[in-house]
Protein backbone atom coordinates (compact mmCIF):
# COMPACT_ATOMS: atom_id res chain seq x y z
CA UNK A 1 0.00 0.00 0.00
CA UNK A 2 1.56 3.48 -0.78
CA UNK A 3 2.08 5.30 2.13
CA UNK A 4 0.74 8.35 1.17
CA UNK A 5 -3.32 6.22 0.53
CA UNK A 6 -5.68 7.32 2.06
CA UNK A 7 -6.53 4.86 5.80
CA UNK A 8 -10.13 4.34 5.89
CA UNK A 9 -10.19 5.73 9.62
CA UNK A 10 -8.20 7.46 11.65
CA UNK A 11 -7.80 4.02 14.25
CA UNK A 12 -6.80 1.70 11.15
CA UNK A 13 -4.02 4.05 10.27
CA UNK A 14 -2.84 3.81 13.31
CA UNK A 15 -2.89 0.01 13.47
CA UNK A 16 -1.44 -0.05 9.84
CA UNK A 17 0.52 2.91 9.31
CA UNK A 18 2.63 4.88 11.96
CA UNK A 19 1.61 8.67 11.64
CA UNK A 20 4.26 10.45 9.99
CA UNK A 21 6.31 12.89 12.64
CA UNK A 22 5.14 16.33 12.72
CA UNK A 23 7.60 18.53 11.05
CA UNK A 24 8.45 21.90 12.11
CA UNK A 25 9.36 24.90 9.72
CA UNK A 26 12.03 24.36 7.49
CA UNK A 27 15.20 25.59 9.19
CA UNK A 28 16.65 27.37 5.72
CA UNK A 29 20.11 27.88 7.69
CA UNK A 30 20.73 24.61 8.70
CA UNK A 31 24.23 23.48 7.55
CA UNK A 32 23.33 19.65 7.08
CA UNK A 33 20.11 20.97 4.85
CA UNK A 34 22.79 23.12 2.55
CA UNK A 35 24.84 20.08 1.46
CA UNK A 36 21.98 17.68 0.77
CA UNK A 37 19.25 20.34 -0.69
CA UNK A 38 22.45 22.08 -2.15
CA UNK A 39 23.76 19.35 -3.99
CA UNK A 40 19.93 17.98 -5.27
CA UNK A 41 19.49 21.38 -6.90
CA UNK A 42 23.13 21.54 -8.47
CA UNK A 43 21.93 17.78 -9.66
CA UNK A 44 18.42 19.31 -10.97
CA UNK A 45 19.67 21.70 -12.45
CA UNK A 46 22.57 20.42 -14.91
CA UNK A 47 20.68 17.65 -15.30
CA UNK A 48 17.13 20.26 -16.16
CA UNK A 49 19.17 21.85 -19.18
CA UNK A 50 20.04 18.43 -21.21
CA UNK A 51 16.90 16.14 -19.80
CA UNK A 52 13.05 17.67 -19.46
CA UNK A 53 10.65 15.00 -17.94
CA UNK A 54 7.29 16.58 -19.86
CA UNK A 55 8.93 14.56 -22.63
CA UNK A 56 8.06 11.64 -21.55
CA UNK A 57 4.96 12.89 -20.33
CA UNK A 58 4.15 13.37 -23.91
CA UNK A 59 4.31 9.92 -24.99
CA UNK A 60 2.43 8.19 -21.58
CA UNK A 61 -0.91 9.00 -22.21
CA UNK A 62 -3.38 11.28 -23.58
CA UNK A 63 -4.73 13.74 -21.05
CA UNK A 64 -7.77 15.91 -22.67
CA UNK A 65 -9.67 18.89 -20.76
CA UNK A 66 -11.27 17.99 -17.23
CA UNK A 67 -15.04 19.45 -17.71
CA UNK A 68 -17.02 21.15 -15.00
CA UNK A 69 -18.83 23.48 -17.52
CA UNK A 70 -22.49 20.85 -17.22
CA UNK A 71 -23.17 22.61 -13.77
CA UNK A 72 -27.04 22.64 -12.43
CA UNK A 73 -27.38 26.04 -11.38
CA UNK A 74 -30.56 25.22 -10.72
CA UNK A 75 -30.15 22.53 -7.94
CA UNK A 76 -26.74 23.28 -7.10
CA UNK A 77 -24.76 25.76 -5.20
CA UNK A 78 -22.77 28.34 -6.80
CA UNK A 79 -19.52 26.54 -8.79
CA UNK A 80 -16.55 27.34 -6.29
CA UNK A 81 -12.99 25.91 -6.61
CA UNK A 82 -10.23 26.54 -4.29
CA UNK A 83 -6.45 27.51 -4.85
CA UNK A 84 -3.29 27.98 -2.54
CA UNK A 85 0.36 27.37 -3.26
CA UNK A 86 3.73 27.25 -1.16
CA UNK A 87 2.49 24.82 0.90
CA UNK A 88 4.21 21.56 2.65
CA UNK A 89 6.60 23.38 4.85
CA UNK A 90 5.30 23.02 8.91
CA UNK A 91 2.50 21.09 9.98
CA UNK A 92 0.71 23.86 12.27
CA UNK A 93 0.77 26.06 9.02
CA UNK A 94 0.18 23.44 6.17
CA UNK A 95 -3.21 21.98 8.48
CA UNK A 96 -4.57 25.01 9.26
CA UNK A 97 -4.88 25.98 5.67
CA UNK A 98 -6.15 22.40 4.54
CA UNK A 99 -8.21 22.36 7.74
CA UNK A 100 -10.28 25.38 6.40
CA UNK A 101 -9.79 24.25 2.77
CA UNK A 102 -11.64 21.12 3.54
CA UNK A 103 -14.65 22.42 5.53
CA UNK A 104 -17.88 21.75 3.47
CA UNK A 105 -18.80 25.31 4.29
CA UNK A 106 -16.67 28.57 5.32
CA UNK A 107 -19.11 31.55 6.31
CA UNK A 108 -17.35 34.99 5.22
CA UNK A 109 -19.22 37.67 5.98
CA UNK A 110 -22.91 37.18 5.10
CA UNK A 111 -21.91 34.54 2.65
CA UNK A 112 -21.72 30.75 3.59
CA UNK A 113 -19.38 29.39 0.89
CA UNK A 114 -19.36 25.80 0.20
CA UNK A 115 -16.14 23.55 -0.48
CA UNK A 116 -14.58 23.82 -3.73
CA UNK A 117 -15.23 21.53 -6.46
CA UNK A 118 -11.68 20.76 -6.78
CA UNK A 119 -8.62 22.09 -5.49
CA UNK A 120 -5.68 23.62 -7.24
CA UNK A 121 -2.17 23.82 -5.73
CA UNK A 122 -0.59 26.21 -7.49
CA UNK A 123 3.28 25.17 -7.16
CA UNK A 124 6.20 24.24 -4.43
CA UNK A 125 4.31 21.74 -2.89
CA UNK A 126 6.68 20.50 -0.52
CA UNK A 127 9.89 22.03 0.75
CA UNK A 128 12.55 21.78 1.29
CA UNK A 129 12.84 19.50 -2.07
CA UNK A 130 10.98 16.91 -3.52
CA UNK A 131 10.91 13.29 -2.11
CA UNK A 132 8.40 10.68 -1.18
CA UNK A 133 9.01 11.09 2.37
CA UNK A 134 8.91 14.72 2.52
CA UNK A 135 5.69 15.06 0.42
CA UNK A 136 4.15 12.88 3.17
CA UNK A 137 5.14 14.05 5.98
CA UNK A 138 4.87 17.46 5.17
CA UNK A 139 1.96 17.34 2.43
CA UNK A 140 -0.18 14.43 2.94
CA UNK A 141 -0.42 13.55 6.17
CA UNK A 142 -1.66 17.43 7.48
CA UNK A 143 -3.90 17.32 4.34
CA UNK A 144 -5.21 13.93 6.04
CA UNK A 145 -5.37 15.58 9.35
CA UNK A 146 -7.66 17.91 8.28
CA UNK A 147 -10.77 15.66 7.09
CA UNK A 148 -10.45 13.04 10.12
CA UNK A 149 -12.63 12.22 12.21
CA UNK A 150 -14.64 12.17 8.76
CA UNK A 151 -12.46 10.51 6.09
CA UNK A 152 -13.23 10.19 2.70
CA UNK A 153 -15.23 7.08 1.16
CA UNK A 154 -13.03 6.50 -1.58
CA UNK A 155 -15.64 4.70 -3.64
CA UNK A 156 -17.87 8.65 -3.27
CA UNK A 157 -17.25 10.09 -6.10
CA UNK A 158 -18.70 13.23 -5.09
CA UNK A 159 -15.57 14.31 -3.10
CA UNK A 160 -13.36 17.40 -4.62
CA UNK A 161 -10.33 16.74 -6.86
CA UNK A 162 -6.93 17.89 -6.78
CA UNK A 163 -4.89 19.41 -9.53
CA UNK A 164 -1.24 20.20 -8.92
CA UNK A 165 1.20 22.77 -10.49
CA UNK A 166 4.88 21.89 -9.87
CA UNK A 167 7.28 24.27 -9.07
CA UNK A 168 11.34 24.91 -8.66
CA UNK A 169 10.92 22.84 -5.52
CA UNK A 170 9.03 19.79 -7.09
CA UNK A 171 11.37 19.84 -9.64
CA UNK A 172 14.49 19.24 -7.85
CA UNK A 173 14.37 15.61 -8.03
CA UNK A 174 13.39 15.39 -11.46
CA UNK A 175 9.59 16.07 -10.79
CA UNK A 176 9.80 11.73 -10.55
CA UNK A 177 7.83 12.22 -6.64
CA UNK A 178 5.79 14.94 -7.77
CA UNK A 179 4.39 12.49 -10.63
CA UNK A 180 4.34 9.72 -8.64
CA UNK A 181 1.61 11.48 -6.10
CA UNK A 182 -0.31 13.36 -8.74
CA UNK A 183 -0.44 11.02 -11.54
CA UNK A 184 -1.67 7.71 -9.67
CA UNK A 185 -5.04 8.40 -8.87
CA UNK A 186 -4.05 8.32 -5.47
CA UNK A 187 -6.04 10.44 -2.22
CA UNK A 188 -4.43 13.72 -0.26
CA UNK A 189 -6.73 13.76 2.60
CA UNK A 190 -9.88 14.14 1.02
CA UNK A 191 -8.90 15.22 -2.51
CA UNK A 192 -8.32 12.46 -5.13
CA UNK A 193 -6.23 13.21 -8.00
CA UNK A 194 -6.97 13.43 -11.44
CA UNK A 195 -4.09 14.95 -13.52
CA UNK A 196 -1.69 12.49 -15.76
CA UNK A 197 0.69 15.56 -16.70
CA UNK A 198 2.45 18.63 -14.73
CA UNK A 199 -0.15 20.83 -16.68
CA UNK A 200 -3.61 20.56 -17.39
CA UNK A 201 -6.58 22.71 -18.64
CA UNK A 202 -10.33 22.94 -16.88
CA UNK A 203 -13.51 23.82 -18.41
CA UNK A 204 -15.65 25.98 -16.11
CA UNK A 205 -19.21 27.16 -16.10
CA UNK A 206 -20.20 30.41 -17.73
CA UNK A 207 -17.76 30.11 -20.52
CA UNK A 208 -14.59 30.28 -17.86
CA UNK A 209 -11.56 28.22 -18.24
CA UNK A 210 -8.65 27.12 -15.94
CA UNK A 211 -5.07 26.70 -17.96
CA UNK A 212 -2.21 25.36 -15.76
CA UNK A 213 1.08 25.47 -17.08
CA UNK A 214 3.97 24.12 -15.63
CA UNK A 215 7.25 26.47 -16.43
CA UNK A 216 10.08 23.86 -15.36
CA UNK A 217 13.42 25.14 -13.73
CA UNK A 218 13.70 27.23 -16.94
CA UNK A 219 10.80 29.45 -16.71
CA UNK A 220 9.76 28.07 -20.44
CA UNK A 221 6.91 25.72 -21.91
CA UNK A 222 7.97 22.82 -23.87
CA UNK A 223 7.15 22.36 -27.20
CA UNK A 224 4.76 19.37 -26.22
CA UNK A 225 3.12 21.23 -23.73
CA UNK A 226 2.42 24.31 -26.27
CA UNK A 227 0.75 21.98 -28.40
CA UNK A 228 -1.74 20.45 -26.00
CA UNK A 229 -2.94 23.94 -25.20
CA UNK A 230 -2.88 25.03 -28.49
CA UNK A 231 -4.69 21.26 -29.85
CA UNK A 232 -7.54 22.66 -26.78
CA UNK A 233 -7.31 25.98 -28.31
CA UNK A 234 -8.44 24.86 -31.62
CA UNK A 235 -10.96 22.40 -31.16
CA UNK A 236 -12.96 24.10 -27.94
CA UNK A 237 -11.62 27.68 -27.16
CA UNK A 238 -14.55 29.90 -28.39
CA UNK A 239 -14.02 34.45 -28.91
CA UNK A 240 -15.13 35.62 -25.79
CA UNK A 241 -14.04 32.93 -23.17
CA UNK A 242 -12.57 34.28 -20.60
CA UNK A 243 -9.32 32.60 -18.84
CA UNK A 244 -8.07 32.16 -15.87
CA UNK A 245 -3.71 31.60 -16.45
CA UNK A 246 -2.02 29.79 -13.42
CA UNK A 247 2.19 29.16 -13.34
CA UNK A 248 4.18 28.65 -10.35
CA UNK A 249 5.82 31.94 -10.84
CA UNK A 250 4.90 35.49 -11.36
CA UNK A 251 6.40 36.43 -13.86
CA UNK A 252 5.31 39.37 -14.66
CA UNK A 253 6.88 40.46 -11.58
CA UNK A 254 10.45 39.42 -12.42
CA UNK A 255 10.48 40.98 -16.37
CA UNK A 256 8.42 42.73 -18.74
CA UNK A 257 7.08 39.49 -20.62
CA UNK A 258 6.19 41.02 -23.48
CA UNK A 259 9.26 42.74 -23.76
CA UNK A 260 11.22 40.34 -27.23
CA UNK A 261 14.50 39.66 -25.62
CA UNK A 262 12.98 38.08 -22.77
CA UNK A 263 11.79 35.73 -24.80
CA UNK A 264 8.96 34.41 -22.80
CA UNK A 265 6.28 31.26 -23.68
CA UNK A 266 3.90 32.62 -21.10
CA UNK A 267 3.54 35.69 -23.37
CA UNK A 268 3.37 33.86 -26.27
CA UNK A 269 0.64 31.32 -24.83
CA UNK A 270 -1.54 34.17 -23.64
CA UNK A 271 -0.82 36.25 -27.18
CA UNK A 272 -0.01 33.43 -30.07
CA UNK A 273 -2.95 30.86 -28.59
CA UNK A 274 -5.54 32.34 -26.49
CA UNK A 275 -5.91 36.01 -28.01
CA UNK A 276 -5.64 34.64 -31.57
CA UNK A 277 -8.97 32.62 -30.88
CA UNK A 278 -10.71 35.92 -29.32
CA UNK A 279 -10.56 34.56 -25.83
CA UNK A 280 -9.28 36.76 -23.40
CA UNK A 281 -6.64 36.67 -19.93
CA UNK A 282 -8.89 38.04 -16.90
CA UNK A 283 -6.90 36.45 -14.50
CA UNK A 284 -3.13 35.49 -13.90
CA UNK A 285 -2.15 33.82 -10.92
CA UNK A 286 0.47 32.41 -9.09
CA UNK A 287 2.29 31.57 -5.81
CA UNK A 288 6.32 31.66 -5.36
CA UNK A 289 5.91 34.57 -3.36
CA UNK A 290 5.09 33.61 -0.03
CA UNK A 291 2.22 36.82 0.74
CA UNK A 292 -0.92 37.82 -0.94
CA UNK A 293 -0.95 40.85 -3.15
CA UNK A 294 -3.51 41.64 -5.91
CA UNK A 295 -2.57 44.16 -8.86
CA UNK A 296 -5.25 45.80 -10.72
CA UNK A 297 -4.87 47.41 -14.66
CA UNK A 298 -5.25 51.05 -13.79
CA UNK A 299 -7.23 51.05 -17.10
CA UNK A 300 -9.90 48.27 -16.55
CA UNK A 301 -10.01 46.74 -13.18
CA UNK A 302 -11.62 43.48 -14.93
CA UNK A 303 -7.56 42.28 -15.34
CA UNK A 304 -6.26 41.29 -12.12
CA UNK A 305 -3.01 39.41 -11.25
CA UNK A 306 -2.62 38.01 -7.91
CA UNK A 307 0.26 36.90 -6.36
CA UNK A 308 -0.82 33.97 -3.68
CA UNK A 309 1.40 31.66 -1.98
CA UNK A 310 0.15 31.82 1.60
CA UNK A 311 -0.22 27.88 1.83
CA UNK A 312 2.21 27.08 4.47
CA UNK A 313 5.43 28.24 3.81
CA UNK A 314 7.09 30.55 5.36
CA UNK A 315 6.23 34.02 5.13
CA UNK A 316 7.64 36.50 2.29
CA UNK A 317 7.79 40.08 3.12
CA UNK A 318 5.64 42.95 1.06
CA UNK A 319 7.84 46.49 2.20
CA UNK A 320 9.79 48.42 -0.03
CA UNK A 321 13.50 49.05 1.06
CA UNK A 322 13.93 52.99 1.84
CA UNK A 323 16.78 53.68 -0.50
CA UNK A 324 16.90 51.10 -3.05
CA UNK A 325 14.40 50.60 -5.38
CA UNK A 326 11.46 48.37 -5.06
CA UNK A 327 11.72 44.40 -6.03
CA UNK A 328 9.53 41.69 -7.31
CA UNK A 329 8.33 41.43 -3.78
CA UNK A 330 7.25 44.90 -2.83
CA UNK A 331 6.67 46.64 -6.34
CA UNK A 332 3.56 48.70 -6.00
CA UNK A 333 3.30 49.69 -10.02
CA UNK A 334 4.30 46.67 -12.64
CA UNK A 335 4.58 47.42 -16.33
CA UNK A 336 3.72 44.54 -18.87
CA UNK A 337 4.47 45.78 -21.94
CA UNK A 338 2.45 49.53 -22.26
CA UNK A 339 -0.67 48.39 -19.58
CA UNK A 340 0.22 49.44 -15.86
CA UNK A 341 -1.66 47.11 -12.76
CA UNK A 342 -1.60 48.95 -9.62
CA UNK A 343 -1.08 46.92 -6.64
CA UNK A 344 -4.44 47.23 -4.59
CA UNK A 345 -3.81 44.93 -1.35
CA UNK A 346 -1.09 43.08 0.33
CA UNK A 347 -1.11 40.48 3.05
CA UNK A 348 0.94 41.16 5.45
CA UNK A 349 0.22 45.05 5.25
CA UNK A 350 3.95 46.77 4.58
CA UNK A 351 4.06 48.38 8.23
CA UNK A 352 3.54 44.45 9.76
CA UNK A 353 5.85 43.49 7.45
CA UNK A 354 8.34 46.34 8.28
CA UNK A 355 8.24 45.07 11.40
CA UNK A 356 8.46 41.41 11.35
CA UNK A 357 11.88 41.96 9.74
CA UNK A 358 13.61 43.22 12.85
CA UNK A 359 13.28 39.92 14.40
CA UNK A 360 16.37 39.50 12.65
CA UNK A 361 18.32 40.99 15.37
CA UNK A 362 17.56 37.38 16.71
CA UNK A 363 19.17 35.70 13.97
CA UNK A 364 21.43 33.74 16.14
CA UNK A 365 18.53 32.23 18.61
CA UNK A 366 16.08 31.21 15.10
CA UNK A 367 19.04 29.96 13.46
CA UNK A 368 21.72 28.78 15.71
CA UNK A 369 22.71 25.75 13.81
CA UNK A 370 24.11 28.71 11.52
CA UNK A 371 26.63 28.71 14.49
CA UNK A 372 28.72 26.07 13.00
CA UNK A 373 29.46 27.23 10.09
CA UNK A 374 31.09 31.15 11.37
CA UNK A 375 32.23 29.18 14.26
CA UNK A 376 34.83 26.71 12.34
CA UNK A 377 35.27 29.70 9.98
CA UNK A 378 36.35 31.71 12.23
CA UNK A 379 38.38 29.44 14.90
CA UNK A 380 40.47 29.09 11.34
CA UNK A 381 42.30 32.10 12.34
CA UNK A 382 43.45 29.83 15.40
CA UNK A 383 45.80 27.63 12.85
CA UNK A 384 47.49 30.63 11.81
CA UNK A 385 50.10 31.28 14.09
CA UNK A 386 47.89 31.14 17.43
CA UNK A 387 50.35 32.37 19.79
CA UNK A 388 50.72 35.55 18.29
CA UNK A 389 48.10 38.54 18.63
CA UNK A 390 47.35 39.28 15.19
CA UNK A 391 47.85 42.59 14.04
CA UNK A 392 46.57 44.61 10.45
CA UNK A 393 49.98 44.81 9.22
CA UNK A 394 50.90 40.78 10.23
CA UNK A 395 47.62 39.95 8.39
CA UNK A 396 48.40 42.07 4.76
CA UNK A 397 51.96 40.47 5.15
CA UNK A 398 50.90 37.11 5.37
CA UNK A 399 50.19 35.05 2.04
CA UNK A 400 48.61 32.37 4.56
CA UNK A 401 46.40 34.91 6.45
CA UNK A 402 45.36 36.83 3.08
CA UNK A 403 44.10 33.45 1.60
CA UNK A 404 42.04 32.91 4.49
CA UNK A 405 40.87 36.30 4.43
CA UNK A 406 40.30 36.26 0.42
CA UNK A 407 37.95 32.48 1.06
CA UNK A 408 36.52 34.67 3.24
CA UNK A 409 35.40 36.91 0.63
CA UNK A 410 34.40 34.83 -1.45
CA UNK A 411 31.98 33.37 0.41
CA UNK A 412 30.68 37.04 1.38
CA UNK A 413 30.91 37.98 -2.34
CA UNK A 414 29.23 34.50 -3.63
CA UNK A 415 26.26 35.35 -1.29
CA UNK A 416 25.40 38.26 -2.21
CA UNK A 417 25.08 38.02 -5.39
CA UNK A 418 21.92 36.27 -4.37
CA UNK A 419 20.95 39.84 -3.61
CA UNK A 420 18.76 42.46 -4.52
CA UNK A 421 16.60 42.11 -8.38
CA UNK A 422 16.69 45.70 -8.72
CA UNK A 423 18.64 48.04 -10.59
CA UNK A 424 21.19 48.44 -7.90
CA UNK A 425 21.62 44.57 -7.52
CA UNK A 426 25.38 44.27 -9.26
CA UNK A 427 26.76 47.42 -7.07
CA UNK A 428 25.00 46.33 -3.42
CA UNK A 429 26.74 42.63 -4.64
CA UNK A 430 30.17 44.18 -5.15
CA UNK A 431 30.03 46.96 -2.49
CA UNK A 432 27.61 44.96 0.33
CA UNK A 433 29.31 41.44 -0.15
CA UNK A 434 32.56 43.75 0.13
CA UNK A 435 31.70 45.29 3.16
CA UNK A 436 29.70 42.37 4.59
CA UNK A 437 33.33 40.03 4.07
CA UNK A 438 35.14 43.07 5.73
CA UNK A 439 32.99 42.98 8.82
CA UNK A 440 33.78 39.14 9.29
CA UNK A 441 36.87 39.21 8.50
CA UNK A 442 37.92 42.09 11.02
CA UNK A 443 35.63 40.44 13.79
CA UNK A 444 37.26 37.12 13.22
CA UNK A 445 40.63 39.01 13.60
CA UNK A 446 39.48 41.08 16.97
CA UNK A 447 38.72 37.52 18.74
CA UNK A 448 41.58 35.65 17.44
CA UNK A 449 43.71 38.84 18.74
CA UNK A 450 41.95 38.97 22.00
CA UNK A 451 42.46 35.01 22.64
CA UNK A 452 46.19 34.76 22.09
CA UNK A 453 46.48 37.72 24.49
CA UNK A 454 44.26 35.20 26.90
CA UNK A 455 46.06 32.70 26.25
CA UNK A 456 49.36 33.66 25.19
CA UNK A 457 50.82 33.20 29.11
CA UNK A 458 49.80 29.32 28.89
CA UNK A 459 53.59 29.08 27.73
CA UNK A 460 52.80 25.79 25.76
CA UNK A 461 52.47 26.03 22.16
CA UNK A 462 49.48 23.24 21.89
CA UNK A 463 47.84 24.07 25.06
CA UNK A 464 47.82 28.11 23.03
CA UNK A 465 46.38 26.23 19.96
CA UNK A 466 43.70 24.05 22.04
CA UNK A 467 42.66 26.92 24.16
CA UNK A 468 42.42 29.62 21.35
CA UNK A 469 40.71 27.27 19.02
CA UNK A 470 38.24 26.69 21.55
CA UNK A 471 37.36 30.64 22.52
CA UNK A 472 37.44 31.57 18.65
CA UNK A 473 34.81 28.96 18.03
CA UNK A 474 32.38 29.84 20.64
CA UNK A 475 32.40 33.54 19.68
CA UNK A 476 32.51 32.94 16.24
CA UNK A 477 29.81 30.73 16.71
CA UNK A 478 27.85 33.74 18.71
CA UNK A 479 29.14 36.40 17.05
CA UNK A 480 28.72 35.40 13.27
CA UNK A 481 25.53 34.36 13.07
CA UNK A 482 24.60 37.77 15.05
CA UNK A 483 26.57 39.86 12.70
CA UNK A 484 24.82 38.13 9.63
CA UNK A 485 21.14 38.72 11.01
CA UNK A 486 22.27 42.58 11.44
CA UNK A 487 23.43 42.56 7.55
CA UNK A 488 20.31 40.61 6.33
CA UNK A 489 18.56 43.64 8.32
CA UNK A 490 19.93 46.08 6.85
CA UNK A 491 20.04 44.59 3.33
CA UNK A 492 16.60 43.88 2.97
CA UNK A 493 15.18 46.63 4.89
CA UNK A 494 17.41 49.69 3.26
CA UNK A 495 18.71 48.54 -0.24
CA UNK A 496 15.73 45.98 -0.88
CA UNK A 497 18.68 42.99 -0.90
CA UNK A 498 18.45 39.45 0.34
CA UNK A 499 14.32 39.78 1.16
CA UNK A 500 14.23 36.01 0.40
CA UNK A 501 17.06 35.08 2.96
CA UNK A 502 15.97 37.45 5.75
CA UNK A 503 12.63 36.14 6.26
CA UNK A 504 13.33 32.75 5.22
CA UNK A 505 15.34 32.90 8.06
CA UNK A 506 12.44 33.60 10.73
CA UNK A 507 10.43 30.93 9.56
CA UNK A 508 6.87 32.79 10.19
CA UNK A 509 4.56 30.54 10.30
CA UNK A 510 1.63 32.72 10.54
CA UNK A 511 -0.35 35.10 8.17
CA UNK A 512 -1.72 32.46 5.93
CA UNK A 513 -3.99 32.45 3.09
CA UNK A 514 -5.49 30.71 0.20
CA UNK A 515 -8.29 31.88 -2.42
CA UNK A 516 -11.82 30.67 -3.32
CA UNK A 517 -13.55 31.46 -6.45
CA UNK A 518 -16.89 31.51 -7.36
CA UNK A 519 -18.36 31.53 -10.73
CA UNK A 520 -21.62 33.02 -10.88
CA UNK A 521 -24.40 31.85 -13.51
CA UNK A 522 -24.16 35.53 -15.19
CA UNK A 523 -20.35 34.75 -15.27
CA UNK A 524 -19.35 37.10 -13.04
CA UNK A 525 -15.91 35.43 -11.12
CA UNK A 526 -15.37 36.44 -7.70
CA UNK A 527 -12.57 35.91 -5.93
CA UNK A 528 -12.32 35.63 -1.96
CA UNK A 529 -8.65 35.44 -0.22
CA UNK A 530 -9.35 34.20 3.03
CA UNK A 531 -6.57 34.78 6.11
CA UNK A 532 -5.44 33.09 9.26
CA UNK A 533 -3.04 35.80 10.70
CA UNK A 534 -2.13 33.80 13.51
CA UNK A 535 -2.03 29.92 12.99
CA UNK A 536 -2.79 27.63 15.79
CA UNK A 537 0.08 26.04 17.58
CA UNK A 538 -1.79 22.74 18.82
CA UNK A 539 -1.61 21.41 15.57
CA UNK A 540 -5.58 20.34 15.81
CA UNK A 541 -7.10 22.81 16.54
CA UNK A 542 -9.49 24.84 13.60
CA UNK A 543 -7.72 28.22 12.45
CA UNK A 544 -9.74 31.48 12.87
CA UNK A 545 -10.03 33.18 8.91
CA UNK A 546 -10.78 36.83 7.83
CA UNK A 547 -11.29 38.03 4.39
CA UNK A 548 -8.39 39.59 3.45
CA UNK A 549 -10.82 42.41 1.13
CA UNK A 550 -13.81 42.38 -0.26
CA UNK A 551 -14.22 39.88 -3.20
CA UNK A 552 -12.81 41.24 -6.05
CA UNK A 553 -15.25 40.81 -9.10
CA UNK A 554 -14.35 40.23 -12.49
CA UNK A 555 -17.30 40.82 -14.78
CA UNK A 556 -16.29 40.53 -18.63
Amino acid sequence: MQIWRQAKSSEARSETVPAPPRQGMVRWYDPSLWLATGFQVFVSTALGQRFDYRLMEDTAGRQGVFDYSDWNWSQDDDFCFDYLADTGDGWNSTHAVASLVAQERLTVGCEALPRGCFLVLGGDEVYPAANKQNYTERLVAPFEAAFFPQPPNPYDFRHPRVFAVPGNHDWYDGLVSFSRLFSQRLWIGGWRTQQDRSYFAVKLPARWWLWAVDIQLESDIDPGQRQYFEKIASSQLKAGDRVILASAEPDWLYRDITDPAADSTLAALEEEVIEARGADVYLWVSGDLHHYRRHARVDDPRYQRIVSGGGGAYLASTHAPLLGPAGPTAARTVEVGKILYEQQCAFPSPATSWRLSFLNLFFLLKNWKAGFITGAVYSAATWLRPWEPISLEDFLEDPLRLTWGLLVFSIAWFFARRSGQGRDGPAFRLVGGAVHAAAHIALALLIAYESAQLCGHLGNRLAVLLASFALNFAAGAIAGPALLGAYLLVGSNLFGAHTDEAFSALRIQDFKHFLRLRIRQNGTLEIFPIAIPKVPRAGEDRAQYVLLEEPVQIIP
